[in-house]
This record gives structure tokens, sequence and C-alpha cells, in this order.
């Protein structure tokens, strides 16, 4: 086990729904920091900081793109609601937006292969608590080219969460985590065809925050 980041830790608005992200080849990383997202070699070096948000919101989650050419990001308050996901380039330029101004929690987030597709989990029923439970939590698509994005149907049963959503490497499935909105319940990572289409099948029971390399 080998400490990366030192002089500036990965922190957000709770640890639970803050995440981390490898380059394509695996000598940097990409982290938050609050309102900031930085940069730091496999082995410690290098530290950058590539961006920092304009509102002063936190910085939750990000995504590198295949290419490393952009980054997608989502930014929440300090309770983890409005939230926001945009991507920018390299030299931390807003390039579009792909949600603001909705009620409820939005996690997981993911690049197709040729950056025209964004995966993500949204609770549609706007449901906001201390506790960030969330209550109907459903898998979108974003289409870069249409600048639209679409709920998957996925056959999620009523009173359960899909969350935490990653492509496949070749962008036929995603893989997801699906849980009671009890909070309590035990967490199952699991798949389905990127077009809904098909058995939604189990891979692990008792898993969160997967990612498929």
């Amino acid at each position: 086990v080998f400490k990366v980041t030192n002089s500036v830790p990965i922190a957000g608005f709770n640890m639970e729904y803050v995440n981390y992200c490898w380059n394509t080849n695996g000598s940097k990383l990409i982290y938050p920091n609050f309102d900031k997202l930085y940069s730091i070699n496999a082995d410690g070096g290098g530290l950058v900081q590539l961006f920092q948000t304009p509102n002063g919101k936190f910085i939750s989650e990000c995504d590198w793109s295949k290419d490393n050419s952009q980054i997608a990001i989502k930014v929440n308050d300090l309770a983890g609601y409005n939230a926001e996901i945009y991507v920018i380039d390299m030299s931390g330029t807003v390039l579009y937006q792909v949600l603001s101004g909705l009620s409820g929690a939005v996690s997981g987030l993911s690049f197709s292969v040729d950056n025209q597709k964004i995966a993500y989990t949204r609770d549609i029923s706007g449901f906001q608590n201390s506790s960030y439970r969330r209550l109907d939590s459903r898998i979108f698509i974003y289409d870069r080219p249409t600048a639209l994005s679409t709920e998957l149907a996925v056959g999620k049963p009523a009173g359960f969460n899909d969350y935490d959503v990653k492509f496949s490497p070749n962008d036929a499935q995603l893989i997801f985590v699906n849980s009671s909105n009890d909070d309590i319940s035990i967490r199952n990572v699991m798949t389905v065809n990127v077009t809904g289409a098909g058995a939604r099948t189990v891979l692990f029971a008792g898993g969160s925050m997967p990612e498929w390399k």
C-alpha cells in the first residue's frame, strides 16, 4: 500500500459519495478537494490544480475520458444537493453542461469511449433530507450531439435505487449498484445492456462503487 496524496487530500461533502479517477495508462489520478480538482502522478509527484468551481460548490465525482482530453465533473452544495454535471477540457474551460437545476441526489458519472455519451443516475423523486437518502434513483444517458438526457428503462423494481453507473470498456453494457431505498439493505453490483434490453444480472452481492476496466 502506497499513500499517493499528502499535502492536498481527497475531500468533499461526504466521503461515502466522493470518488477519484485514473487516466487511461494509469500514470495519473484526478481527485477533488472540496471546490478544487487536482491531478497527481501515481507515484505522488506532479500535483497540479486543474479546476476550481466558479460558484463554490463542492466537486464530488469525476471521470476522465478515455482519450484523456475531457473530464466530467459532478458538483453539489454542502448537503449534497443542487447538483450540476458539466464537462471541462484539460485547461479547465467548461465545454458544456449535462445537468443543473433539479432537486434530489445525483451520482455516478461515466464517459462513453467516443465522448459522445455520459451515463449518470438521478433520484427522480426529488427527495432531499439530512441523511442523503434516495427514493427512486434511475439511470440516465446524456447524448452530446442532441444535448438530451434519456432514462434507460432497465426494469428497476419499485422501492429500489440504481446508482454509481459506469460504461463497460466496449460501451455495450453498464455496471451499477442496486439496493433498496431503505439505506440499510445489501447492495448488489449489477450489469445491464446499454440498450436496456435483456435481463439485469447480479455480479456481486454486498458491493459498492464498482469500476470496469
